[in-house]
This record gives C-alpha cells, structure tokens and sequence, in this order.
C-alpha cells in the first residue's frame, strides 16, 4: 500500500471510500469547510481494492475499511484493513493489519460500541462475520461466522440467493442486527463479546419482494428503518430491546407519486436531532426527506431534491447537523447540501469534488 500526504489539521476531516484497483487511491482523507461548504483532498490512499465501505473505531484512533471483492489473492472472499488515524492531522497510517471476512464481497461493516468487535456483511456470500479488535484496534481473524438461510425474495434477478447488505449492532442491547436483500428479512443476532460469537435469535420479515438494503436505529425511539432497495420503500420497525424482538410496521415510497422509471433505492440516515430521516434514489437521482413522528416513529414525506449527479450510493451529515454530502458512483462527484435543522429542508450549494468512483463517505469522531 502507499500514501501521499499533506499538513491537513484535524478539524472538519472525513473520509471517502471508492471503488477502484488496488493501484489508484480508494480512500480519500478530505478536509470540510463548514463554512464555505468546501471539501479538499488531503490524501490519497491506494493498495485496496474496491474500499466500497468505511468505518471508525469508537475511539477514532482506527479506520477500517472493507475491500469488496470476490478473492483476497489466493484466498476466497474479501477482507477488512485497519488504518491507524494520526490524532493530530487525521490522516492514515497504513498497518498491513487485514483479515478475510470469509464471504464474497463484503459491503457494509460496523463496530460494537466498545470497539471490541467488527461485524462484516458479506452480500455474495448471504453471510456475515464477527472479527475480534484487539485493545491496540488491530484485527483479528474472524471468530464467529453466519450464514444466511430461508425463503427466497420474488426477484429472480436480485433474490437468487440470500445477500447479507448491511449489519449493525443495536445500541444497548446484546442484538447485532442484519438486513438480508434476498430473503426480505432482518436476521437478528446475539453478540457474545466474552466468547467472541454471534449466535442466531430471530427474524423478522418485511414484505416480500422489498429487498432490504440498510437499516438505521432512532437513537431515542424503540424504532429502526430499513431501505429496501428493490421496490424503494422505507419500513418502519417496532423495537423491543430487551427481547430482540424487531415487528414491520409502516412502509411509505421513498419517490414521489407517479414516477414509474428505473430506481434503486440506496442509503438511509437520521438527522443528528432525530426528528428528520432521509434517504438517495439512484435512478430518480434524488434525496428524499421525511419528518419522524417522535411519538410513533412514523414517517411524512416533506421533500424531494435532486442529488446532484448519478446514482447517490451513500452520504453523510455533518456532526453539526448542518450539513449532507453525497458520494455519487458514475458521475464521481461529491455534493454538498445546507440542511435547515428547523424545517428538515435541504438546499444544494455549489460546492463538489471530484473523485473517481465515491461511494462511502465518514466524517472524523475527532
């Protein structure tokens, strides 16, 4: 692996995950401009292949990114590499500390709370893995591996088998949810730290031919979301934290009335209050936001904006809540939105970077 660096400070830094060989640069460390809306690339980082999804340790002293891909040299399956996290300047440091998830393409991975423990979703293998993170943030190798079983979503094209898309833990609770594409499900995992294992508990299914691709939990309500790609809609979950019992409840369009073009829908995240969610349409090429009952949870559509490029694959808001940038896959531009914390509203400013390929964007804990 190589790196070029700068003499970036800490403040405002995020970071980029793209798709790529591992010879080009497929993490972007990125400085922001809260008040301009300007985005500056401070460093280019190659040597993984496809680093289509990026996290943080809770600490923020590691980053760990996973490379979506079929094989790892000789080895079946992708694999997860540890960045170490300059506190000064927040650029990466490259460790050669990379482990397999043991499943084909791994697109989503997340962290416990503690930091002891990265979960992977591996979506052409229909599995995922718990790899242990040592007191240093270093992994290791995958202690605790699932694979995904069960009835067949009516997609042929899409539901030919199950695929694991996104896993993350359930905050307060011993439950490591993952959504499941193929099966139209949400499989519900215990999480041993002790005994480093994820252990089968539940399932719970959203309506067939969804094809669930994230999920969110609301920080304050018994309440998680799922996006369902496959007819780009947003599920609203009843959650009981205490049993890991996860029921379906409201689904509402995440377009508007009367389009009927090609759409998949992609990512989904609260707004730091919790009183707004918003979701990317790749295809309708649009973000959607929603207003959150904070009773019930339920959603109310109040905005549709076009997200500034193609297929919106992933975004972020800023930890001031001010603001909402978006990785777009094929036009390979980042834009960047005003969010009015009142109203949930957004407004596009004029600000973008280009990269090649963006399609995972995390902002610094720092």
């Amino acid at each position: 692996m190589s790196n070029q660096n700068g003499q970036p400070t800490s403040s405002g830094i995020l970071y980029i995950g793209s798709y790529g060989t591992a010879e080009e640069p497929t993490i972007h460390v990125c400085r922001f401009n809260s008040k301009t809306g300007e985005l500056d690339v401070l460093q280019r980082v190659s040597g993984l292949e496809n680093a289509s999804y990026i996290t943080l340790h809770p600490g923020g002293d590691r980053l760990y990114a996973a490379s979506e891909t079929e094989a790892t040299g000789d080895d079946s399956g992708g694999s997860v590499a540890a960045f170490e996290i300059d506190e000064a300047t927040g650029l990466l440091s490259i460790t050669g500390n990379r482990f397999l998830t043991h499943g084909a393409h791994p697109c989503y991975i997340s962290t416990d709370e503690e930091g002891k423990a990265l979960f992977a979703a591996n979506y052409t293998g229909g599995n995922v893995a718990l790899l242990p993170i040592a007191a240093s943030g270093e992994l290791e190798s995958a202690a605790s591996i699932q694979q995904h079983t069960g009835e067949l979503g009516p997609n042929a094209a899409r539901q030919d088998a199950p695929h694991a898309h996104c896993i993350v833990p359930l905050e307060g609770s011993p439950f490591v949810c993952a959504v499941d594409l193929g099966i139209d499900a949400v499989v519900i995992y215990r999480y041993d730290n002790e005994r480093r294992s994820l252990t089968h508990h539940g399932i719970s299914k959203v309506h067939r031919g969804a094809g669930p691709r994230h999920l969110i939990f609301h920080p304050a309500l018994q309440a998680g979301y799922v996006m369902n790609e496959l007819d780009s809609t947003i599920t609203l979950l009843k959650v009981d934290k205490e049993c890991g019992v996860i029921k379906a409840g409201q689904t509402i369009s995440a377009l508007p009335s009367g389009f009927d073009g090609y759409n998949d829908a992609a990512d989904i995240h609260l707004g730091v209050s919790g009183r707004y969610l918003y979701s990317t349409n790749r295809g309708h090429n649009s973000i959607a936001a929603f207003a959150v009952d904070q009773g019930s949870g339920e959603l109310t559509l109040i905005q549709h904006i076009d997200c500034g490029g193609d297929s919106p694959r992933n975004f972020a808001i800023s930890p001031d809540g001010g603001h909402l940038l978006v990785a777009h896959q094929k036009t390979g531009n980042v834009a960047v939105f005003n969010v009015d914390e009142e109203s949930g509203l957004l407004t596009k400013t004029d600000s973008s970077l280009q990269l090649r390929s963006p399609v995972c964007i995390k902002f610094s804990k720092s």
